[in-house]
């Protein structure tokens, strides 16, 4: 017996070391100066996304300085990186001039299987901004880099598709199995209103109606993501009664199995359309107002049908970092994140999560020491079995991930951006190469 227990031992230990997650190399590159103004436009948790790759090329969405404080306009970038990383090439879209200083009008990506680039960008309960390459330029790939390629002016509907398109904040994108693409937003106002989905079809190069699937009670939703992986779509969110942040409370998850036309409980039930705070099964955990919980953190899936969250609290007493688990059967659990970061001020720097196989990476930014850190975990370690993968340093902002290159190079690529004074402070990419 004790023979059998010591090479059980063993083995677990050799599988684990085997499961580690180191990084090999590190590179990053500055974009562009940040813009110069009084609120942060680059890098915010909500952007989905900032960075995408899509066949051999990633792409690169941000604001530089037009004219002058308060002047911006809209920027896209393109890299090669297969089979060999190559330059940066940039143009901005001078035909749009962003003026409004306000922390929520950044810009989200998408990229269809039929290689149209997708932007919607410049939004606070406004209309709908949008613009989409006219060919599938990320597929044939031009040799001219230039705002020609995404034809006329900026559209405030999407052909095809039904409103309503105000007031809209926080567009987000998300690519299906079949190459169509998902777009996801706000209707309303926060603590009053409504999240619908629009489909694009890569085929006929027109969007349609999902509907709306998120709705409010005098209250809304704000969704830490909007995740596609292995024919199934997750949403996790809190719930806000009024403008005011400390008015978040609880965790929610749904799932749905057809690209958003209808939505199951995590036990595989399914829910009437559109789903309410009140909806039976959606609330995996309770957790009061005043939690300090900050909205629309982060969440990914696996390639193991597991689910994963990041969100703050202060349920403990003390303000921490947790790791939301659900199973591929359904069975949720919360652990806090045990890494060496400070206590995460309230309303401080939003974190992300990202998963490769059976690994983990948390990307967390460390508010009171200006930078943000990486941690990786292992399912062999029940992903409590943290470990420091890198820190950023003179961070001011929140990361995002290219969750495409992770799955395709093992590649961690973050959107960054500096601290610092405008004219020195840079929006950057960062390039983690992993082994696991």
């Amino acid at each position: 017996m004790t023979t059998i227990r010591a090479l059980f031992v063993f083995a677990t230990l050799c599988f684990s070391f085997v499961q580690a997650i180191s990084v090999t190399s590190t590179k990053y590159w500055n974009i562009t100066n940040d813009v110069e103004g009084s609120v942060r436009l680059n890098g915010l948790a909500f952007q989905q996304n900032a960075l995408v790759t899509f066949e051999n090329y990633q792409y690169v969405a941000f604001y530089s300085t037009a004219t002058g404080y308060g002047k911006h306009y809209v920027n896209l970038g393109r890299r090669r990186i297969s089979p060999s990383v190559g330059d940066w090439q940039y143009f901005a879209f001078t035909d749009y001039l962003q003026t409004t200083l306000d922390e929520h009008n950044t810009i989200s990506m998408g990229i269809s299987g039929d290689g149209k680039i997708h932007l919607s960008f410049d939004h606070h309960d406004v209309p709908l901004n949008y613009r989409v390459s006219t060919s599938g330029i990320a597929k044939s790939i031009p040799s001219e880099w230039s705002q020609q390629s995404f034809g006329g002016a900026v559209q405030h509907s999407l052909p095809g598709s039904t409103g309503p398109w105000t007031p809209l904040t926080y567009p987000r994108f998300e690519r299906i199995a079949n190459g169509d693409l998902l777009m996801e937003f706000r209707i309303g106002q926060s603590g009053a209103g409504d999240s619908w989905i629009h489909r694009y079809s890569s085929t006929s190069g027109l969007w349609s109606n999902v509907g709306k699937y998120l709705q409010g009670q005098d209250n809304n939703a704000y969704v830490n993501g909007f995740t596609a992986q292995d024919g199934k779509l997750h949403v996790s969110w809190t719930v806000r009664e009024t403008p005011d942040a400390s008015t978040n409370h609880d965790f929610y998850y749904a799932l749905s199995e057809d690209d958003g036309r209808t939505w199951k409980q995590t036990n595989g039930q399914g829910v009437a359309k559109p789903i309410t705070p009140s909806t039976a099964g959606i609330k995996i955990y309770t957790i009061p107002q005043n939690s300090e919980i900050i909205n629309q953190e982060a969440q990914c899936a696996d390639s193991k049908g597991r689910f994963h969250a990041l969100m703050r609290d202060k349920s403990s007493g003390t303000a921490k970092f947790y790791h939301y688990l659900r199973t591929p059967t359904g069975t949720f659990s919360k652990n806090p994140i045990n890494v060496a970061v400070s206590t995460p001020p309230y309303l401080a720097y939003r974190g992300k999560i990202a998963a490769s196989g059976d690994n983990l990476i948390a990307i967390i930014p460390d508010a009171p020491k200006s930078t943000v850190t990486i941690w990786g975990a292992t399912a062999g370690g029940n992903f409590q079995d943290w470990k420091s993968l890198g820190t950023i340093g003179n961070m001011a902002g929140e990361p995002l991930v290219d969750y495409d290159r992770l799955a395709r190079n093992n590649v961690l690529s973050l959107f960054v951006r500096q601290g610092g004074p405008f004219g020195t402070r840079k929006v950057q990419v960062w390039d983690f190469e992993l082994a696991f």
